[in-house]
C-alpha cells in the first residue's frame, strides 16, 4: 500500500447522504456473492443505520429458496427430453429469480423496519442482468449497484423507475469518462461512483488483465483525484465512494485524506455472524496472511482474487478447456463454457456456492487484501458500534447529538413533507 504523505484532518463526521438515505457514518455495505450479502446481513446492517446491500447472483439456487430449485430441476429434465424448450427454462429461470429478488428486498426491509435504505448489487456480466434489475425495481429496492463490466444502458433499464438510486463501480477516470458519456443520452447522471482499486479489492477484478491489476491510473490514491478533477471540469457534483478493503477506522480516516465522499466495508462483514459464508470460509479470512492470497484469471473474463486453499483449484488443475453444453448460461462471457483455455476452467457460480452455508465445504474463497487485518467474527452490531465509538472518541463527538443527528428514511420523509 504506498504512503499517503498528506491526510486530511476531520473535524467533523461528513454525512453519507444519497437523495432521501442516510447513513449513521459515511460508509456502505458491500456486497458478497453467492449467498453472503442477502437478508439477514444487509437487513441487520440497515436496521442500525447504515446502508444494508444484497447480492442476487444465482439467487435462485438459494436454500430458502427450495421450492422454485426443486421446480427449475423437474423444468431442467423436461427441456433435456425436449418438452419443453431452452427459451421457456430460461423464462421460467428469470421468473424465478425475478420471485427470489422480490422476497430478498421484503426480508430485508423488514429487519430494516422498512426506515432504512438496501441497495442491490446486480452482476453486469450476468446473461439476465436486465431482468434481475427489473425485478429488484418493481421489488421497491431503493437502489441499485451495478459492475463486473460496464453497465452502460442502466438508465435505459431503469427508465420507469427514476427514484431508484445508480450506482456504477469502477476503477479509473477512463471508466468514469465513458460512463459519464454514456448515460448522458439517457439524461442521467450516476448518484455515486464506487471506485474499485483492482490491487486490493475482492473477487472480480476492475481490470483487463493480471498484468493490469496494480496499473498506476487504478490504484485508488491516483484514481480518486483524477476523477474528482475530472467531475470538477464537467461541473458535475458526484460523490465517490472508495473501495479500499476497509477494516478500521484508520482505514477509513487514510481513505478520507484522499477526498472520497464515502467508504465501502466488505471483508469486515464476511467474517460477520449474519453472514451467510461457511465457518470454514470466516475461519479462512480471520486466519489468512498475504502469502494466502492470489490472483487467477476467473472464466468470467476477468482477473479474481482468491485464497490459495480454496478447494476449486485442486479440483480444475487438469481439466481441459473445451466448448461446453450450458443450459442455464448464467454469464454472458463464459471461458468454461466457450473452451477459452487462457480462463479458469470452472463453473464459478457451482464453485462459489461450495464455500456458503448449507453446502458441502471447500469452494472457491473471494477475498480482499485487508483479510490479513481481520482476526475475530462479531455481530453486525459489534461491528457497527466499534466503528461508531470510534468516531465518537477520535472526533470528540457528543454522543447525544449524535444519535440524534442521523435519522431513517421515513423520519427525513416527514421533516420535509
Amino acid at each position: 500500500m504506498e504512503k499517503i504523505e498528506q491526510e486530511k484532518e476531520h473535524k467533523t463526521l461528513p454525512e453519507l447522504k444519497i437523495w432521501a438515505y442516510r447513513s449513521r457514518l459515511p460508509i456502505v455495505q458491500g456486497w458478497m456473492g453467492v449467498w453472503i450479502s442477502t437478508w439477514e446481513l444487509a437487513g441487520n446492517v440497515a436496521l442500525h443505520g447504515w446502508i444494508g446491500t444484497l447480492t442476487t447472483v444465482a439467487i435462485h439456487k438459494w436454500p430458502t429458496y427450495k421450492e422454485y430449485r426443486t421446480n427449475l430441476r423437474k423444468e431442467r429434465k423436461e427441456m433435456l427430453w425436449g418438452s419443453i424448450s431452452p427459451e421457456e427454462y430460461t423464462k421460467l429461470i428469470n421468473e424465478a429469480d425475478a420471485y427470489c429478488i422480490k422476497q430478498e428486498i421484503k426480508k430485508a426491509k423488514e429487519i430494516a423496519q422498512w426506515n432504512w435504505a438496501i441497495f442491490a448489487n446486480i452482476m453486469y456480466a450476468a446473461s439476465y442482468n436486465k431482468e434481475q434489475i427489473l425485478a429488484a425495481c418493481k421489488g421497491w429496492i431503493d437502489g441499485i449497484v451495478c459492475g463486473a463490466w460496464l453497465p452502460s444502458d442502466l438508465p435505459e433499464i431503469t427508465k420507469e423507475y427514476p427514484d431508484i438510486v445508480l450506482i456504477p463501480i469502477l476503477s479509473s477516470v477512463q471508466w468514469v469518462k465513458i460512463i459519464v458519456e454514456k448515460w448522458k443520452k439517457y439524461n442521467r447522471k450516476p448518484d455515486a461512483i464506487i471506485l474499485e482499486d483492482p490491487s486490493r479489492a475482492w473477487g472480480h477484478l476492475w481490470a483487463g488483465w493480471i498484468e493490469k491489476v496494480n496499473n498506476k491510473e487504478t490504484i485508488l490514491e491516483v484514481s480518486v483525484q483524477e476523477t474528482l478533477a475530472y467531475l470538477k471540469g464537467e461541473w458535475l457534483d458526484i460523490p465517490i465512494i472508495a473501495a479500499w478493503g476497509i477494516v478500521t477506522k484508520e482505514d477509513i480516516d487514510r481513505t478520507m485524506a484522499l477526498w472520497a465522499s464515502w467508504v465501502q466495508l466488505w471483508t469486515r462483514f464476511l467474517a460477520s455472524k449474519e453472514s451467510w459464508a461457511h465457518q470454514e470460509f470466516k475461519d479462512a479470512i480471520i486466519n489468512s496472511t498475504e502469502d494466502d492470497m492470489f490472483v487467477y484469471m476467473s472464466n468470467a473474463g476477468l482477473p479474481a482474487r482468491a485464497l490459495k486453499e480454496s478447494g476449486t483449484f485442486e479440483r480444475i488443475k487438469d481439466i481441459k478447456a473445451e466448448t461446453r453444453i450450458c443450459i442455464e448460461k448464467c454469464l454472458k462471457r463464459c471461458g468454461y463454457r466457450d473452451g477459452k483455455e487462457q480462463l479458469a476452467q470452472m463453473c464459478i457460480f457451482k464453485e462459489l456456492l461450495k464455500s456458503v452455508e448449507w453446502w458441502e465445504w471447500w469452494g472457491l474463497m473471494f477475498t480482499w487484501t485487508s483479510a490479513i487485518n481481520i482476526n475475530s467474527i462479531l455481530t453486525v452490531e459489534e461491528i457497527m458500534k466499534t466503528f461508531e465509538d470510534s468516531f465518537i472518541k477520535e472526533e470528540n463527538i457528543d454522543k447525544k447529538n449524535y444519535d440524534q443527528k442521523i435519522y431513517g428514511k421515513n423520519d427525513f420523509l416527514n421533516q420535509t413533507g
